[in-house]
């Protein structure tokens, strides 16, 4: 049998032969098959065959175009769905293995004016300034001083406010020259290449390069809320809390007063799940190790996700209500307030990703 080394021996002393050498054959047919091998060796593609393989390429191009379309932001909302079942759970583990004790320090989503680090001067009835939060479905809801106990029986005794009158400058350990915090500031901070300030920690303080206080709660602190309906997250009907401070009517009319047949609807604390809560202190009995980033927002907006939490019910008249008998998880939403079930729409297809 032929081995490798000795085909191509042979091989590369056939290739050596020339045209005028095939003169010295005389036998006429073994000169005849020489010569069509040599020829078959020397050919190569017609222009007809390459633009066949050519055609061929395109089709399967376009295909796998078709194909992967959308791939990137659906894998990103697999990610989503994923990473709001662990949040989901690891806030309940956190709870067991904690004696009936939720993590503390969420991110308020919210501004205030905060002096020495723990106590408000004021809180601003909006959400943090030049649309840094991406969300939209939240208003703003005074806590009574009931909402505050249940609350601290629970372990949140304390949430981390956007503070825009802060007069940190991150790129001076010395007395700060630019007020890098405040409201006129703050995008342009984040954008900065000159520091180490990012939207997704925003809420942390200067210490941690964030533009963010902590409040310890008390009565009459404003706290956000959810008003994107309580069919998308219950599954059932429900009174909208609207942003005005108020709940809509019966004939959706905002401000109106509620009226004794939405009594008993549900009061949902939205708060972000930011690096600054003790949830992802791995040194905490149940703490996380990472803090997952909600990422189809710009990269000036907060992109964390937000945990509802049921902290009373509406009584009946405007915005009053009775703070709960103990607060409870009720659901994880995205950055942008999408429910789970919205994001499964945008994984397989029936949702737009955009």
């Amino acid at each position: 049998m032929f081995n490798n080394k000795w085909a191509k021996s042979l091989t590369q002393k056939f290739n050596a032969i020339q045209a005028s050498d095939v003169a010295n054959i005389n036998d006429s047919e073994l000169k005849s098959k020489f010569l069509k091998l040599k020829a078959a060796k020397q050919a190569g593609f017609t222009l007809l065959e390459l633009l066949v393989v050519v055609a061929i390429l395109a089709a399967i191009a376009g295909t796998a175009s078709i194909a992967l379309q959308d791939t990137d932001a659906k894998a990103s909302a697999a990610a989503h769905v994923a990473m709001m079942d662990e949040l989901n759970k690891g806030i309940r583990t956190f709870r067991v293995l904690n004696k009936n004790t939720l993590p503390n320090r969420y991110d308020s989503l919210l501004t205030a004016a905060v002096t020495g680090g723990t106590s408000p001067i004021a809180k601003a009835a909006a959400y943090p300034s030049n649309e840094l939060v991406a969300i939209e479905d939240v208003g703003t809801l005074a806590l009574t001083a009931d909402a505050v106990d249940v609350l601290k029986g629970i372990g949140i005794t304390e949430l981390q406010y956007l503070d825009i009158a802060a007069s940190t400058d991150f790129t001076d350990s010395g007395t700060p020259a630019v007020a890098e915090c405040l409201d006129a500031n703050i995008t342009a901070t984040i954008a900065s290449r000159a520091n180490t300030v990012v939207s997704n920690n925003i809420f942390m303080t200067p210490t941690g390069n964030g533009c963010g206080g902590t409040v310890t709660l008390a009565a009459t602190d404003l706290v956000s809320v959810w008003t994107g309906g309580y069919e998308r997250i219950y599954g059932g009907d429900g009174a909208a809390f609207d942003a005005l401070g108020a709940v809509t009517g019966a004939d959706g009319d905002a401000g109106e007063a509620l009226t004794t047949a939405y009594a008993g609807q549900p009061v949902l604390m939205t708060v972000g799940l930011g690096p600054s809560s003790n949830l992802f202190n791995a040194n905490t009995v149940g703490g996380m190790t990472t803090v997952p980033s909600y990422r189809h927002v710009n990269e000036l907006q907060y992109g964390r996700f937000i945990a509802l939490f049921e902290i009373g019910t509406f009584t009946g008249t405007d915005a009053a209500y009775t703070a709960a008998d103990q607060v409870a998880l009720v659901a994880i939403v995205d950055g942008a307030g999408d429910t789970k079930e919205e994001e499964l729409g945008e994984w397989d297809g029936t949702r737009s990703t955009i």
